[in-house]
């Protein structure tokens, strides 16, 4: 950008005003309690108008225009002002930058319970979804109390009163999830090279998410284990954020169904058989939801060190130290002892558990993760793995979600 040299003098003669540009500042919102639900028996009945939700993530990019126009001095201004001159340089124009400008066009629901999406901008229209705590969602019209978003496969008008904009949504994603490559097969191969001929150095089980250090059309080359790369090929595995999307209106009906049914096996065991079983446990979807999310996030930790004693994700841990270190990302507190996180939370019967709740075994635990599987801190030599949470015989399950 040229610099613009302009005299003082001149431009009070002129009566000349200089525009500055800003950044758009996040549209000021007005408080609307009705959008977060809280409320646990609400958010669990089954209605044509109150359940919805799912999110999903594509871009569409905002253009901003700089309309200031030209400025000229007439012929007649001398060459020499009386006044000294005032420089704006390219430093004072420059406008307020971004800290995470590939984010900017993204949201993320800040709610503990679930914020309803409606198919117009006011409280009397539609539900056509919800986004439950820290969905993420792409802007499609920002407004100034309401703003229309994607998500999924849900498109419609969510309150800006109870959303991260911008740099705080960005911060947010960047430092809670991960661009990763999820296999969906039951198993895949890991490869030493990006060929089919190459020698298969191991193998992933279906829903690891994985680290990806590169990609092509074929091949995703990923952290295999803490000090072996690999690659996979990229048809059996999806590449994308590892963030929470909403659910439609029929999945979230669906996830209720598939909940009561469990409960209603649960009971029907209980009535058939000689043996005391765990009473079916109540959880609301904003639980079954954040209990996936929870799983999700557990996953991201696959193939980091095992520490006795230990409580760092990253550095090394030990059974409970990995579970209490995840749930805490969650504000939940855990006794760092396998034995004492076996009377935390609600006991909840083998055959219903779901994603989030902790597995517990003689002397140790994992956190279910959906499919008959676990995420723990297994051994020395294993580190974090994903195994089938009938690997030993479990003694018990608690659920700390509901």
């Amino acid at each position: 950008m040229k610099k613009a040299v302009v005299s003082a003098a001149i431009m009070v003669a002129m009566g000349t005003g200089l525009a500055f540009g800003t950044n758009a500042a996040i549209p000021k919102t007005e408080t609307n309690v009705q959008e977060a639900v809280t409320d646990v028996n609400a958010e669990m009945q089954v209605s044509d108008s109150d359940v919805a939700l799912r999110m999903n993530s594509s871009e569409t990019d905002l253009a901003v225009i700089d309309n200031e126009p030209e400025m000229q001095a007439p012929e007649s201004v001398p060459e020499e002002p009386a006044v000294p001159e005032t420089e704006l340089t390219e430093d004072t124009l420059t406008e307020e930058t971004c800290e995470y400008p590939e984010w900017q066009n993204t949201v993320v629901a800040n709610v503990e319970g679930s914020l309803r999406v409606r198919a117009e901008a006011n409280t009397d229209s539609e539900i056509v979804g919800k986004l439950y705590p820290y969905a993420v969602a792409t802007i499609l019209e920002p407004g100034d109390e309401w703003t229309k978003i994607e998500s999924g496969s849900v498109t419609g008008y969510v309150s800006n009163e109870f959303l991260m904009f911008g740099d705080e949504a960005g911060a947010y994603i960047t430092e809670n999830y991960k661009y990763c490559a999820t296999v969906e097969v039951q198993a895949l191969n890991v490869r030493k090279e990006q060929t089919t001929e190459s020698e298969c150095i191991g193998s992933v089980t279906g829903g690891r998410e994985l680290d990806i250090l590169s990609e092509t059309d074929e091949w995703v080359e990923i952290q295999y284990k803490e000090d072996v790369t690999g690659y996979v090929a990229r048809e059996y595995v999806k590449v994308d954020w590892n963030y929470p999307r909403a659910m439609t209106i029929e999945e979230e009906q669906a996830m209720i169904a598939a909940m009561t049914a469990s409960r209603a096996a649960a009971s029907q065991r209980a009535a058939s058989s000689e043996t005391a079983v765990v009473a079916p446990v109540q959880t609301s979807a904003e639980g079954l939801a954040l209990g996936q999310q929870i799983a999700s996030f557990a996953c991201q930790f696959v193939g980091y060190p095992y520490v006795y004693g230990g409580s760092s994700l990253t550095n090394g841990t030990d059974c409970s130290g990995f579970t209490m270190a995840v749930y805490a990302q969650f504000g939940y507190s855990l006794s760092h002892s396998s034995s004492a996180q076996m009377r935390q939370g609600t006991p909840v019967s083998l055959d219903a558990v779901q994603p989030g709740d902790i597995i517990c075994y003689s002397g140790h635990v994992g956190l279910y993760i959906g499919g008959g599987q676990i995420v723990h801190a297994s051994t020395e030599s294993t580190g974090i793995i994903i195994s089938n949470m009938y690997y030993t015989s479990p003694i018990g399950a608690r659920r700390i979600v509901q």
